[in-house]
C-alpha cells in the first residue's frame, strides 16, 4: 500500500488533470483533507509540499493553496545553478546578508558530511539572500574544511563564493544535490520572515573542486 502523503498527492492530481480543479482553483484546507481522509496533518502538508515543489500547486500566505501551472523545467537550473547565478541569468538583482561566518567546531554530522574526523575545525558561512522587491529568498549555510580558509579574506556580502574559488584557481567540477521538504525553525522562519513551522524546500549539495576534493557542504532553505 502505498504511504498516506503518496494517496493524497494521488488523489489531488487525480482532481487537477480531469480538470475538476483547473488553474486557480483553491484547495480544501489542510484540516478538511484531514477530517475527509482521517489522517493526520503532517501526511497532509507533506502530500501538499511535494505538489508546491512539482509547481502544480502554489501556497498564498493568508488565503490558500491553488492550483497553478507547473514550472517548466526549462525556466528554471536552480537544481545545477548557484543562486546568484541563477537570479543573474534572469535579470535579478540579489543582496546578501551575512549572518554568520566564523571557524567553529564542526557538529558530527556536518564533519561526517565534509569526509572529516569528528570534532574537527570547520569553517561556516550563513547568508540570507534576498532579491530586490521580493524579500528573502533562500537562507543558505555552508560548511567548508580549512583547506580553504582563504575564503576568509572574502566579503560574500559582495561576492560569490563561486568567484572567490576562480580566483584562487579552482571551480566546482560537480555537485550533487538532494531535494526535500523540511519545518523551519523558530530561528529560520524568523529570519526569512515568515510564520514559525513554515514549510519550506531544502536543498542540500555537496561540491566538488577542480582538485576532486570536497569543496563545500551547504543546506539551502526556501520557504513554500
Amino acid at each position: 500500500m502505498k504511504p498516506l502523503h503518496a494517496q493524497i498527492s494521488e488523489y489531488i492530481m487525480t482532481k487537477i488533470q480531469s480538470g475538476e480543479w483547473p488553474v486557480g482553483h483553491m484547495l480544501p484546507t489542510e484540516l478538511e483533507l484531514c477530517e475527509q481522509f482521517g489522517i493526520s496533518r503532517s501526511s497532509v502538508r507533506t502530500a501538499m509540499m511535494s505538489l508546491v515543489n512539482d509547481g502544480y500547486l502554489k501556497r498564498v500566505k493568508g488565503k490558500g493553496t491553488f492550483v497553478t501551472n507547473p514550472m517548466r523545467l526549462e525556466d528554471t537550473t536552480i537544481f545545477i545553478e548557484s543562486f546568484a547565478e541563477e537570479m543573474h541569468r534572469h535579470g535579478k538583482e540579489i543582496s546578501n546578508e551575512i549572518i554568520e561566518f566564523r571557524v567553529m567546531r564542526g557538529e558530527d554530522a556536518v564533519c561526517r558530511a565534509l569526509q572529516l574526523p569528528e570534532g574537527s575545525n570547520i569553517l561556516k558561512l550563513s547568508r540570507l539572500r534576498y532579491c530586490k522587491d521580493h524579500g528573502p529568498i533562500v537562507l543558505n549555510t555552508s560548511y567548508f574544511t580549512m583547506k580553504y580558509s582563504f575564503l576568509q579574506n572574502y566579503d560574500f556580502s559582495s561576492i560569490s563564493v563561486h568567484k572567490a574559488m576562480a580566483e584562487n584557481g579552482l571551480y566546482r567540477k560537480y555537485v550533487e544535490k538532494h531535494i526535500g521538504a523540511v519545518t523551519l525553525d523558530a530561528r529560520s522562519s524568523r529570519l526569512m520572515g515568515v510564520e514559525n513551522q513554515s514549510l519550506a524546500l531544502s536543498m542540500i549539495s555537496t561540491t566538488y573542486d577542480s582538485d576532486n576534493d570536497l569543496f563545500e557542504y551547504c543546506v539551502s532553505l526556501y520557504p513554500a
